[in-house]
């Protein structure tokens, strides 16, 4: 069953009234949500109010990658845009297309509904889609009713691209384990009137590395304050950072938990199990793709009035859970794509889309439950009560043998 999707362009009120043709794309995937491999199946729906003499029907199936930033040097700014194009197909759905690209066929559409169904499968390997400040990974579903006078009437889509990362598989040498204990620390000293320096530090410890959508970050956080300074607040947060071409870096702030309003000078304090949930977000290291990069991270904050005391290890967001983790619950969500007051501002002037990523709702840890089977089967009360019994046993054997004697 073909059903329409949720982000069909509308045409304005004058162009609805006045055009003799409307043109409808309808997905049969309703939430709009492929992997690579996947085939998109729909139909492109045009409704034609009186007759019109059309040149065909066109359909265009495209994947890109494109960014756009700004290095500032000495006395000099440049500015480099990127773009990398994954596949860009045309079908002639109904028509005649020359080996030049022109359209040679005339022909009348009646008035009425007519339907032209088609599927098309999406490459293998392509990278998640993605969206970011100038930056983005879209594929695109368009239909064009090409007419021989007037403008042509067009319709697009935008769906949403994933690709599983699976945390148990990732090759990268230099990384941890997913069960290894990720620790950073951060010292800064503060000039006194004294001439004595003081310094502040702070340390931070998360109990893993990877992470899907949806599940906990927890973390561990110490703060020693040796000034006589007053600190400001104190934050805990989790960061994309998106590097555009091979160096440019920009982060990009997702969750911010103040867990702190202030540190006294002399003042040291621990913070035990600060929680994060991972939002709807996409996946680390975009696969296949050189223009665009994202990594993650989870970093504190420290306010001074001049400086910040800052420390952070860097995280992987995974969409296949780790091994003993079983996912009870889950469904694909938007991811924001609010970056700031000036990124928002210039996204009103673009179409602004938000890929659905998939999140976990709910997730069961089964290794908790066998840990604790495990500690009962080996308990010394257990051992204890197994030499009793099987000492009574052979007791009685005995006592039964001399009865026979």
């Amino acid at each position: 069953m073909i059903c329409c999707g949720t982000n069909s362009p509308l045409l304005p009120f004058h162009d609805k009234m006045t055009s003799t043709a409307i043109l409808e794309l309808s997905l049969e995937q309703a939430d709009l949500v492929y992997y690579s491999g996947d085939r998109i199946r729909g139909a492109l729906i045009v409704h034609v109010a009186a007759p019109v003499t059309i040149a065909g029907v066109e359909l265009r199936f495209r994947g890109a990658a494109r960014a756009k930033w700004r290095e500032i040097g000495w006395k000099t700014e440049v500015e480099h845009e990127k773009e990398e194009i994954y596949f860009d197909d045309r079908f002639c759905l109904w028509g005649k297309v020359a080996d030049d690209g022109r359209w040679e066929s005339r022909e009348v559409l009646n008035r009425g509904r007519h339907l032209f169904p088609f599927q098309y499968k999406l490459p293998e390997g392509i990278p998640c889609s993605f969206e970011g400040p100038e930056a983005s990974i879209r594929y695109t579903v368009h239909g064009a009713l090409t007419r021989v006078a007037g403008p042509n009437i067009t319709t697009q889509k935008t769906v949403t691209v994933l690709r599983d990362l699976d945390s148990k598989r990732d090759n990268e040498k230099k990384s941890p384990s997913s069960r290894h204990v990720l620790e950073d620390h951060a010292e800064r000293t503060f000039s006194t009137t004294c001439c004595r320096p003081s310094r502040v530090s702070c340390s931070l410890c998360v109990l893993k590395r990877s992470y899907v959508p949806g599940e906990t970050i927890h973390a561990d956080v110490q703060i020693h304050n040796m000034t006589m300074r007053k600190s400001g607040s104190c934050r805990l947060q989790l960061k994309q950072l998106v590097t555009y071409g091979e160096s440019h870096c920009r982060p990009i702030l997702l969750l911010d938990l103040e867990f702190h309003e202030s540190i006294r000078p002399g003042q040291r304090r621990q913070w035990k199990n600060l929680s994060l949930i991972v939002p709807s977000t996409c996946p680390s290291k975009l696969s296949k793709c050189r223009v665009i990069d994202v990594r993650y991270c989870v970093a504190i904050e420290c306010q001074f009035s001049d400086s910040v005391l800052y420390a952070a290890v860097p995280i992987t967001i995974a969409t296949v859970p780790e091994r003993g983790i079983i996912p009870v619950r889950w469904s694909y969500q938007e991811c924001s794509t609010d970056y700031g007051e000036e990124e928002s501002k210039q996204t009103i002037k673009n179409d602004v889309f938000h890929p659905r990523y998939k999140f976990y709702e709910e997730l069961k840890d089964i290794r908790k439950d066998k840990y604790f089977v495990l500690k009962l089967r080996q308990s010394p009360g257990m051992k204890r009560r197994l030499l009793t019994t099987e000492g009574e046993s052979r007791t009685d054997s005995d006592a039964v043998n001399e009865s026979k004697a």
